[in-house]
């Protein structure tokens, strides 16, 4: 702490001429973290009057999507009651997205394999539901969960998936935004022609609707792929046109890439000045995680510059950063235990609740399967007192609608199971199974009615 602390005095000697941007820029970010924690707060306050129904199931899921990328256990906690709540309830909705929120927290806790089991079992109920626009969202998950793990080829194949959805709804922001993952992950795996056609797709989406966020975006990815490019003025160009859209929305992450790769471009070009500056920009605005990229940076920069304590001062801070990254590791390994094993608790209590509704289904199988028995004996007694033959005929074949109504009701279960739910093959099937039970009830209805008859005799 005392060596960042003096590092940060040390910068401010630098280049104090330049101070007052980075200080307006800290004031932006901290009303940013207000804001959010203002909207946290207020759908915090929605919740404690929320009633058990699926409008509390969706305020749970956008509770846990407001720590996305911050806070996985806050993420596990809301996702974990909103499943819960969801499976009660028989909402699929609102499982399929507890389950994503759920995959997002093991994507930060970096277990990716169970993040990708989580997503995929999602991807499946939304399929089995038909929500289009659901499948997109879960299409995503996969695709992200992919691309954190570095497999970008795996990611693009469910990002297209994903674009043909929002193609055929017409939904043209979506649109824009899944064009652009594609056209960033073509730029991951340097294949730039294809990323530039996609990523100039969305941008001209983009432009169309007005929307200056993702307009800035597609700048940066362009800025991106014209720095691997070697067309610095090029990518320059493009990355000066996203800041000031960044700066408005105070977006943190992409803040600290645009100024990241405005230094890597003013370092290639030997302009150590500006890519001082635009180094140090990156700095106090990095996340934790990426204090060791840009701290390294900042060594090599000014080692350049032959200024080597401060160089030493950084070289410092990125081992501190490294060392950091490795506890972050250990950390993440303990979340991992701590969120399967709250999945595994809620699996156990799922399958107590499956155990439970089996029972009582069995419970009233055998209750039917008394009681239909007794029925036609209580009607056979009855038979041979002075009761209305009308009676005892309507009694009867009441009987026997019960026998035969309980003989497809078992049989119904094993008929879908063979035939995959088919329409087709369960109405043949259960043809086949009328066509043997008429004429059993037909013969079962004339020994009754003989019965009967024999019996008033």
């Amino acid at each position: 702490m005392i060596l960042t602390f003096f590092c940060f005095k040390f910068q401010d000697q630098i280049i104090s001429m330049r101070k007052s941007i980075g200080i307006v820029l800290s004031i932006l970010l901290f009303l940013q973290v207000i804001a959010q924690q203002n909207t946290i707060d207020s759908l915090h306050q929605l919740l404690m009057t929320a009633k058990e129904d699926t409008a509390r199931i969706n305020l749970l899921n956008l509770i846990a999507a407001r720590y996305q990328q911050s806070n996985p256990d806050s993420i596990m906690k809301y996702s974990n009651e909103a499943l819960a709540m969801s499976l009660k309830m028989n909402y699929v909705e609102g499982e399929v997205n507890a389950m994503r929120y759920q995959s997002a927290a093991f994507v930060l806790a970096g277990n990716f394999s169970t993040a990708l089991e989580i997503a995929l079992e999602a991807l499946q109920k939304s399929e089995a539901l038909g929500d289009k626009k659901l499948m997109a969202r879960c299409l995503n998950s996969v695709g992200g969960v992919y691309a954190e793990q570095g497999d970008v080829r795996q990611a693009q194949i469910y990002a297209l998936k994903m674009k043909d959805i929002y193609e055929q709804a017409n939904d043209q922001p979506r649109l824009a935004g899944s064009l652009l993952n594609i056209g960033y992950g073509y730029g991951q795996v340097n294949q730039l022609d294809s990323a530039r056609i996609y990523i100039n797709r969305s941008l001209d989406i983009s432009l169309r609707i007005k929307d200056d966020n993702m307009i800035a975006v597609a700048y940066l990815n362009l800025g991106m792929i014209h720095i691997k490019l070697k067309q610095y003025d090029i990518a320059a160009a493009y990355l000066k046109q996203a800041m000031p859209q960044f700066i408005k929305t105070y977006n943190l992450s992409f803040l600290y890439s645009t100024y990241f790769y405005l230094a890597e471009i003013f370092d290639s070009t030997r302009h150590y000045d500006s890519s001082l500056y635009y180094s140090r920009l990156a700095y106090r605005y990095a996340y934790q995680s990426q204090f060791h990229e840009i701290a390294k940076q900042l060594s090599s920069l000014f080692k350049q510059t032959g200024l080597l304590d401060s160089a030493f001062i950084y070289q410092e801070i990125a081992m501190v950063a490294k060392d950091s990254l490795t506890s972050q590791e250990k950390q993440k390994q303990m979340q991992t235990l701590t969120f399967a094993e709250q999945l595994r608790q809620m699996e156990i209590a799922k399958q107590k609740a499956e155990a439970a509704a089996i029972r009582k289904r069995n419970l009233e199988l055998a209750g039917i399967a008394i009681f239909i028995p007794a029925f036609l004996f209580a009607v056979l007694l009855l038979g041979r007192r002075k009761v209305k033959s009308r009676t005892i005929e309507f009694l009867g074949i009441l009987g026997l609608l019960f026998l035969f109504e309980f003989i497809v009701l078992l049989v119904h279960p094993y008929i879908g199971h063979w035939t995959h739910e088919s329409p087709v093959w369960m109405l043949l099937i259960l043809v086949v199974v009328a066509a043997i039970l008429i004429p059993l009830h037909h013969r079962s209805e004339a020994w009754i009615k003989k019965k009967l008859a024999t019996a008033k005799a």
